[in-house]
């Protein structure tokens, strides 16, 4: 099996970074070697390391990504990412891979890498499925249980606490937000620093609440994009 192709995400803005960090860490293909929030800290952090691939944000400050790209090495394999489609013409004249445009879809974002690996990797064809675990194993008083991630609805914070809420039940556990959506498959979703949720208990939303089974849940300005960009993989 050939080594992961390792990545750097170069993205100002902070929900847009945690997006293409979710895409990276879902395919075992790929590595994430390093992140940065600007071009000059990008462009510091190539002195000392390598990555394969920079996912390059074409509009920062101080230094856009198409200025960045020309003070690089020629060879240096980019995949830029914008909400301006009207760069696409301009990025094409370094070594582009593709050229992804905001908000990005899981599905578009493995077009990209599939591009990326017949230049890298051209024997092996590149496995797009991820195994995800099917149990979330959780302590309750001295006893550990299972419960099935597809059982689960939605997932609340009480302060220090998490109640997590199935079909049939609800169980608090001592555990961080932040931890537990990094340990959660791909039907969950933040949508409030508040609620997680499982997408396939998702029956309507207008983006400012979602509907999960008889529970209507509020959306932070903050997740919306977020939102949105995920429902675009399911939408016919």
């Amino acid at each position: 099996m050939s080594a992961a192709i390792t990545c750097l995400i170069v993205e100002d803005e902070p929900l847009a970074m945690q997006l293409m960090e979710d895409y990276i860490r879902k395919l075992p293909i790929l590595h994430l070697k390093g992140k940065c929030y600007d071009a000059l800290e990008a462009m510091e952090w190539l002195k000392h390391q390598k990555a394969d691939v920079i996912f390059l944000d074409i509009n920062m400050p101080a230094l856009s990504g198409l200025e960045m790209a020309a003070l690089i090495p020629k060879d240096q394999r980019i995949i830029f990412t914008t909400a301006y489609a009207e760069h696409a013409l301009d990025s094409f004249s370094f070594h582009v891979i593709d050229y992804l445009l905001k908000p990005v879809s899981f599905k578009r974002f493995l077009q990209a890498i599939q591009k990326l690996q017949l230049q890298i990797q051209p024997v092996e064809p590149i496995e797009l499925t991820a195994k995800e675990p099917e149990l979330l194993f959780i302590k309750s008083g001295r006893t550990v249980i299972n419960i099935r991630f597809t059982d689960i609805l939605y997932i609340e914070a009480h302060k220090e606490y998490l109640q997590i809420h199935t079909k049939d039940q609800k169980h608090l556990v001592y555990k961080r937000m932040k931890d537990m959506a990094a340990s959660l498959p791909a039907s969950f979703i933040r949508i409030h620093n508040s609620y997680i949720i499982n997408l396939q208990y998702l029956q309507k939303t207008n983006v400012q609440s979602v509907q999960i089974s008889d529970k209507e849940l509020p959306v932070s300005s903050s997740y919306k994009e977020v939102l949105q960009t995920k429902l675009k993989e399911y939408l016919l």
